[in-house]
């Protein structure tokens, strides 16, 4: 057992939060109870996710997409339901965006890209203000078809691939949920990146790597972003040897 006060500052310096400037609100978005035993993981701040984390008696709840991004909104209809299903529960809420897209050992992107074998150290890569948001790395040489059925293995039913670039595949990168516009494809092209990795991208896209000959896999918005929170997940259990348990609610998205 641990303070929540306590988890929640480990938390804030972990993933360096005060260094993202965004929309989200990162932290600690809705207070709990003082002590944490059963903490609860998932992509996706929403009714199911609370639900599911309030039957099981979660003390403290993490996720990738929270509840505040910036603007005020009145708490009325699913918005109040949310809310109160937390407060309710007792359940404190964490929520953590680009810190935990950004972060090269426990973030979303550097865990996918370990599963392909990419080497250490991994760089930063997708530049967002004053920081980055993904990572890019080494593969020893492979062909592109061989590292698109790793990905295939690991997002089954939702990836897409553009395959326009160089059939030999060394540099990868990433950026996972939908981080495939023109800004990134083009620091993708500009690093000589072999094989660009991310959730989703607009209809643009398709015409852009085209014409600039760059290998582009669509895995899903959702499912690259359950790495780094599964990560975060064994990092906590490990560290304070907590009750942990990841809620899944995919989108197909």
């Amino acid at each position: 057992m641990i303070l929540a006060s306590k988890l929640t500052s480990y938390l804030n310096q972990l993933l360096s939060i005060r260094d993202f400037e965004e929309a989200a609100i990162n932290g600690l978005q809705v207070q709990g109870g003082k002590k944490v035993q059963k903490v609860a993981f998932a992509v996706d701040g929403v009714m199911d996710t609370f639900q599911a984390a309030a039957d099981w008696g979660a003390d403290y709840l993490i996720v990738h997409h929270g509840l505040f991004w910036g603007r005020p909104f009145a708490l009325r209809g699913a918005d109040y339901r949310r809310i109160k299903c937390l407060i309710q529960a007792e359940i404190a809420l964490y929520a953590v965006h680009l810190p935990l897209d950004a972060h090269l050992e426990l973030g979303h992107a550097a865990r996918l890209l370990k599963h392909l074998g990419v080497q250490d150290p991994l760089e930063p890569f997708g530049r967002y203000k004053d920081t980055f948001i993904g990572a890019m790395g080494m593969v020893a040489e492979v062909k592109r078809d061989e590292l698109l059925d790793k990905l295939q293995d690991l997002f089954p039913e939702i990836i897409k691939t553009l395959n326009f670039g160089r059939e030999k595949i060394r540099r990868i990168a990433c950026i996972t949920g939908q981080g495939a516009d023109f800004h990134y494809l083009k620091e993708a092209q500009i690093k000589n990146i072999d094989l660009y990795i991310s959730g989703e991208a607009t209809h643009p896209s398709f015409h852009y790597c085209r014409e600039q000959q760059i290998n582009l896999a669509l895995c899903g918005h959702y499912q690259t972003e359950t790495f780094g929170i599964k990560s975060l997940m064994e990092h906590l259990k490990t560290e304070f040897n907590l009750d942990v348990r990841f809620f899944d609610f995919p989108t197909g998205l």
